[in-house]
């Protein structure tokens, strides 16, 4: 292979910056230099309109946290209820959090993180889980996220960890770093399990159940990918300090002036997008 084309260390994990499509359009890609203990995708955003922006995040924060049966019930209601009606059924209903600005951060970075490995990988998601949380206002227990190879689910997997915070830290840093730690293993696979068991996929289920022996005695390597959403100047906290001795760590970084308001764009659109 020519050395212009060679694979950068953060490609060879998660996969190359896509060439077209949104993320293309919305992200500036580099992979930085890399060291023994740092690996780091810094992504800035390229001037993408920002209508155009909220509208794809809106339409993946419903994606993420309701089925298409659960909205076919919303709509429904629309049908029976009159406005008042339907806004008051509503309250409590909504399939997404419309009061934690907290949990509504940390849950957009999960979903940015998600839609883009699934994107530069290959690996799916198995389970959304975000649609089982039983309490929408908190943020969900277990690992943020978790992506295989369908085809072959022993063969590879990725475990993601997604932080927000409007104002960088190196602490913020530090604390994903730890928590994607090489002996870290994933917690949620017996949840995906029973969820795939749940769809009436047996034959997938038994295939996570064996992932987790596998896990165990290290025949299935473990890509781990954190993502740091803050202000424009992130990239600099995590070039300055990111120190891991895990080879299979990114971290993945998305800098951007007011990021809260981003968040509280995003998950207003796709409030008004399930009530109008």
């Amino acid at each position: 292979m020519n050395a212009k084309n060679q694979l950068t260390a953060q490609s060879n994990l998660i996969g190359e910056h896509p060439k077209s499509g949104f993320f293309f359009d919305w992200f500036e890609c580099e992979d930085t230099p890399t060291t023994a203990n740092k690996k780091h995708r810094k992504l800035t955003n390229k001037g993408i309109n920002r209508s155009t922006l909220v509208d794809h995040l809106s339409q993946w924060i419903i994606k993420h946290h309701a089925n298409e049966n659960r909205m076919a019930r919303i709509e429904r209601k629309k049908l029976i209820l009159d406005k008042h009606g339907f806004a008051e059924y509503m309250e409590g209903r909504v399939p997404f959090p419309i009061k934690s600005a907290t949990t509504q951060k940390g849950n957009l970075g999960e979903i940015i993180l998600a839609e883009y490995l699934t994107e530069t990988s290959g690996l799916e998601i198995l389970v959304y889980k975000l649609r089982y949380n039983p309490n929408v206002e908190q943020s969900m227990k277990g690992d943020d996220l978790l992506l295989f190879e369908k085809q072959n689910i022993q063969n590879k997997i990725i475990l993601g960890e997604a932080k927000f915070r409007e104002i960088k830290s190196k602490k913020a840093l530090d604390d994903i770093v730890e928590s994607l730690s090489k002996e870290k293993l994933p917690i949620s696979l017996t949840f995906i399990s029973d969820r795939l068991e749940e769809m009436g996929d047996d034959v997938l289920a038994n295939e996570i159940d064996n992932l987790i022996t596998n896990l165990h005695s290290k025949k299935t390597p473990v890509t781990y990918v954190g993502f740091y959403h803050s202000e424009a100047a992130v990239y600099k906290t995590i070039e300055n300090n990111l120190n891991s001795n895990n080879n299979n760590l990114v971290i993945v970084s998305y800098g951007e002036n007011n990021p809260s308001e981003l968040v509280k764009n995003s998950f207003d659109e796709a409030l008004r997008m399930v009530m109008k």
